[in-house]
């Protein structure tokens, strides 16, 4: 799965300012959060302009829609709004957002919070409009203050629209998320099918400071896919043991026919290759070790 930076992880911060961040961390680009003075065309100029990749917007304010759709639609890229938005769109208003995007890679998401009715809701307008292409939802995942131990309904409910994941932690946050059941999850991402990307943003203004640290650091932390196109790595030492599997089987499935997967563990791995071969098809993997311990245990695992 692709990861994205929120811009709202370090507002007031030029789009090249984050350039290096991205490139540290392995992150694919950024999700554009649009200030209410933003314009259209200021926000594609800047997009266009910028060192780093703009893969998505989001609009927070309904006044700012008609706008960012024209900006959604001239760069292709989707504009997520939350839910307290995308609840005031209509039937009409989203054939008309449809319309504006057709033809074009632009979409526009629908938010919607880790509860059924709302999925269910969200999902329903969508194919009350026609299930148009351009038409999509995206989950706002709050682990520090939501079950995530039973996703199962909300997922099924979401999932042929699902396009985007906007996970509020993560980053700097990710240890603190431990045992929240973030890796379950996106086990049952992957193997519901989810194409789409994960974008990172903060959980509250409060962890701003330590956002910004991150980012600016330039240790070889990365946490995304922006790797050697055939080389991604996942560190589970830090993971709580009950979600480590689910960990390196969701990074697993999001892998492309090819890649390696780098994995690094404080005891033998031998355990994920049982489960690797309990739950993908044979021949589908290659495993092996390449550190033995004693406190350091590291292997790879080629998809093919």
């Amino acid at each position: 799965m692709r990861l994205w930076l929120s811009t709202a992880a370090a507002p007031g911060v030029a789009l090249d300012g984050l350039a290096p961040g991205c490139a540290g961390r392995g992150l694919d680009g950024v999700e554009l959060v649009l200030e209410p003075s933003d314009t259209p065309e200021g926000g594609v100029a800047a997009a266009r302009a910028s060192a780093v990749a703009v893969r998505a917007l989001r609009a927070t304010h309904p006044a700012q829609l008609d706008g960012a759709l024209i900006a959604a639609r001239e760069l292709g890229v989707p504009l997520s709004v939350p839910p307290a938005v995308g609840e005031g769109l209509g039937r009409a208003a989203l054939e008309a957002a449809a319309t504006t995007l057709l033809g074009t890679r632009g979409r526009l998401l629908l938010g919607f919070e880790s509860r059924l009715e709302q999925a269910v809701a969200a999902a329903a307008r969508i194919d009350a409009a026609g299930s148009p292409p351009a038409l999509g939802l995206a989950w706002e995942l709050r682990p520090s203050s939501e079950d995530l131990r039973t996703p199962g309904p909300t997922l099924l409910a979401a999932h042929r629209h699902l396009r985007l994941v906007r996970l509020h932690g993560g980053g700097p946050e990710q240890r603190d998320q431990d045992g929240k059941g973030v890796g379950p999850l996106l086990v049952d991402l992957a193997l519901s099918g989810f194409q789409g990307a994960i974008s990172l943003t903060p959980s509250a203004p409060s962890e701003l400071a330590r956002w910004r640290e991150w980012l600016d650091s330039r240790k070889l932390a990365g946490c995304g896919s922006a790797q050697p196109e055939h080389e991604h790595e996942v560190d589970v030492r830090d993971v709580e043991p009950r979600d480590r599997l689910g960990t390196i089987l969701g990074a697993f499935a999001a892998l492309p026919r090819g890649a390696t997967l780098k994995i690094t563990l404080d005891h033998d791995p031998s355990c994920m290759y049982y489960a690797l071969e309990e739950t993908q098809p044979p021949n589908t993997f290659e495993f092996r070790k390449v550190g033995d311990g004693p406190e350091v245990f590291r292997a790879e695992v080629t998809r093919v």
